[in-house]
């Protein structure tokens, strides 16, 4: 980024006149100013009018030093949408596509990110901001074409990446449940927790069966995030985790009660009535403990006694 050294020509940059003429190039321009909230002002002003011209520009803001200007031009890229969804793919998909932007206003020392959920961390490199940043700005334009690129993106190198794009994957519902589903096969665990976590985070049915054959999973941690994440399908997963009770493997049986107890919904009950009829002890329990508590959510505790009649 190249900012205007002398003063007096920062006056020049009428952020108020130069987006009521639409002055997109002069808009541009202004992102070198010294002056930080002129910078903002352009960043926001250039998201209005869906000039593709704009993109580049507001990538190369990305690595500014002032989190409200990254911020800006964040907002503003997915203002822009389908212009902006190529070449932040692009950063996603090649780590070395960001150096093709200024890297001069990447901020000297660590800088804060507020991202997915409201959580926060530091990031060293405005090169490594950009692609946070990508990250989160296509998970907001939700172009289909992006589905892909960030599910790679979850065994990218920079754990902030992996972290964005997890929350960003999730946006995309049912068109994200296919390509999470084939890194429940991936041979890192940690790549299948992830998976199965952001599944259930997409809360599309689609995702119930592909969790459930998770809860196969050899690996413990694995077998849990699919417990959770069918958790949080809610309803929709009742049906398949009832039929899942009656599975082959021991896990299967015993995660799918523990889901439905959960869940709370009545229809699972007859399925749990059977499940506590297990010689497994603990297949009873979970069982017998997940009917009592479905039937207290419902409300069938004892009846409280009525107000006497007068005689």
């Amino acid at each position: 980024m190249q900012r205007v050294g002398n003063p007096t020509e920062e006056r020049r940059f009428n952020i108020d006149l130069l987006r009521a003429e639409e002055n997109i190039d002069g808009l541009i321009a202004a992102l070198g100013s010294e002056d930080g909230l002129i910078r903002q002002r352009a960043a926001l002003a250039l998201g209005d009018f869906g000039d593709a011209k704009a993109v580049a520009p507001l990538i190369r803001a990305l690595g500014d030093p002032l989190t409200a200007v990254r911020e800006a031009a964040a907002d503003s890229l997915a203002m822009l949408g389908p212009p902006a969804v190529g070449p932040l793919v692009e950063l996603i998909e090649l780590p070395g596509a960001s150096g093709r932007y200024d890297e001069s206003a990447a901020a000297a020392g660590p800088v804060t990110v507020t991202g997915h959920g409201g959580l926060t961390w530091e990031i060293e490199a405005g090169r490594d901001l950009r692609r946070v940043y990508a990250a989160a700005i296509l998970g907001e334009i939700n172009d289909p074409t992006a589905v892909e690129p960030l599910v790679r993106a979850v065994k990218d190198a920079g754990d902030d990446v992996r972290c964005q794009a997890t929350g960003a994957i999730a946006k995309f519902g049912s068109r994200a449940v296919e390509p999470l589903t084939g890194l429940l096969a991936d041979p890192d665990p940690e790549i299948r927790i992830v998976a199965a976590g952001v599944l259930g985070d997409t809360g599309d049915p689609g995702a119930v069966e592909p969790l459930i054959g998770a809860l196969r999973d050899k690996n413990d941690d694995v077998r849990g995030a699919a417990g959770g994440a069918l958790m949080r399908m809610g309803d929709a997963a009742v049906g398949p985790l009832a039929a899942a009770t009656k599975d082959a493997d021991r896990n299967v049986r015993l995660y799918a009660a523990g889901a439905l107890k959960y869940i709370g919904n009545p229809r699972a009950i007859e399925a749990l009535q059977e499940l506590a009829r297990s010689t497994d002890a603990d297949e009873k329990s979970v069982a017998q403990d997940a009917i009592e508590k479905i039937r207290m959510v419902r409300g069938e505790a004892a009846p409280e006694p009525s107000a006497p009649t007068s005689r």
